[in-house]
């Protein structure tokens, strides 16, 4: 994304707040009609309501809608959110709200209780926003929050990319508060007389958050009174390397084949890492920590051919340059028949049209008169065997080390057997008793290895 607007500049600064959000709308979501707000009560997000408040009297095609979850775990809770019922209803939003007892999930899945919160908080925002069809769902981060975060993620050894913590905009949140101080806001809020609820937990130092806003914070604005706009230039400077070598990654050869995530391997050891930690996070769903990511490192500068287990069974396996991501322990085993039978006249197929498996698409066709010495043909389409031979006897295994195939995608890739011999593999092989019997698959799909 190129940055028309220098969000830590001098010129921007001057701006009403007001004006600043209408140019972040302007510049990150300009073609968006309908938003989502997340918002709590407390002052950060009630500020957010009241901008977009007033942006939709501006603009009145916008759609906007507002969502408050419930976690149980203040007496005061369920107040507050009918405090913002009634708040977003006098302004004509339509109120979504839930809850959940999200101590007992905590306990259930093993989380801390922000995680738990989080993970529940965010399923509740991409139901509504799913089933409502709104575009984005903006949160009300702000510059602070921001700030504490590159804090927080410096302190556990981040890499340059995670730093950065918070972005503007990613996937289908928009944080149009990123770039405002938490003094800014106050100043906003007084201004305009707004109320909004105070959530003592804030103020808990048993919270590393909490601590690092409350004194570490501090300590750094005696160096630095300006902090927060040093940490927004920063984070720009992040975002524009990061939104570089996201466009090198989106370059890369992949594929879905089944389950499993499938890409080259680029050659420089720098990339390398970016697509396993860029693609493990969207594949998995979760981040890949130092540890893992240091010994898939370890394994690639020595082995052309390994297995790194990040979960359990879900893990990465390297072979000829390409790298499978899921799961690395077991492949599901398949077994299809398609059995041709000769009814007097003629040969007729008694099974489905085609086969689907893995990203492969096999079927078979009847071209003129089959030849067979039985009245029976079966064909199976299954897993590759270790020992497998093609029909004239050769090794199937010497075939893939020949055409350079990787070991995991000999587990996926769908054999086609005839009398416990091999006649057909999509992309490498083809016996020519398929020619002489007068039969033809074809196959569609999967990827070619060849090099």
């Amino acid at each position: 994304m190129a940055y028309l607007t220098d969000f830590s500049s001098h010129n921007f600064e001057k701006l009403d707040l007001y004006e600043k959000f209408k140019r972040i709308i302007d510049e990150y979501a300009s073609g968006v009609n309908s938003f989502l707000l997340a918002v709590s009560g407390g002052i950060d997000s009630i500020t957010m309501l009241d901008l977009f408040f007033r942006l939709k009297e501006e603009r009145q095609n916008l759609r906007i809608g507002v969502a408050t979850f419930n976690h149980k775990l203040r007496p005061e809770a369920d107040e507050e959110v009918e405090f913002v019922r009634a708040k977003s209803e006098r302004m004509g939003f339509t109120f979504y709200t839930d809850s959940a007892d999200v101590r007992s999930f905590s306990q259930q899945n093993k989380m801390s209780i922000e995680e738990a919160a989080r993970t529940l908080r965010y399923g509740f925002l991409e139901q509504v926003m799913e089933e409502h069809h709104y575009e984005l769902t903006a949160t009300a981060h702000n510059a602070n929050d921001l700030l504490e975060t590159m804090i927080m993620r410096f302190t556990k050894g981040t890499g340059p990319f995670g730093l950065a913590g918070l972005k503007i905009i990613s996937n289908n949140y928009f944080r149009p508060l990123l770039f405002f101080t938490r003094q800014e806001i106050e100043l906003y809020a007084k201004n305009r007389n707004l109320d909004y609820v105070v959530d003592m937990s804030n103020y808990d130092e048993h919270y590393q958050r909490n601590y690092i806003r409350h004194n570490i914070v501090p300590l750094l604005k005696k160096i630095n009174p300006k902090l927060e706009s040093a940490a927004i230039s920063l984070v720009l400077s992040i975002w524009e390397m990061d939104e570089y070598v996201e466009r090198v990654i989106e370059r890369t050869e992949k594929y879905i084949l089944g389950n499993r995530l499938i890409f080259r391997l680029h050659s420089d050891p720098f990339l390398q890492i970016e697509q396993l930690r860029r693609f493990s996070l969207r594949f998995f769903g979760k981040p890949l920590d130092r540890e893992k990511i240091e010994r898939f490192s370890r394994n690639v500068n020595k082995s052309k051919s390994f297995k790194v287990s990040f979960w359990g069974e879900l893990g990465a396996e390297v072979s000829h340059g390409w790298v499978m991501l899921g799961n690395i322990k077991s492949f599901e085993p398949f077994k299809f028949v398609i059995e041709l039978s000769d009814d007097g006249e003629d040969y007729t197929r008694k099974l489905m049209k085609g086969i689907e498996i893995n990203g492969y698409f096999i079927n078979l066709v009847i071209r003129g008169i089959i030849k067979s010495d039985g009245p029976k043909i079966c064909l199976v389409v299954r897993n590759w065997n270790e020992g497998d031979k093609t029909y004239e006897g050769k090794k199937l295994k010497e075939v893939f080390n020949e055409k350079k195939v990787p070991t995991f995608v000999r587990r996926l890739i769908p054999i086609v057997v005839l009398n416990e011999r091999v006649v057909y593999v999509p992309g490498y092989y083809k016996s020519k008793i398929l020619d002489e019997m007068g039969l033809e698959i074809v196959s569609k799909g999967g990827i070619n290895f060849e090099s």
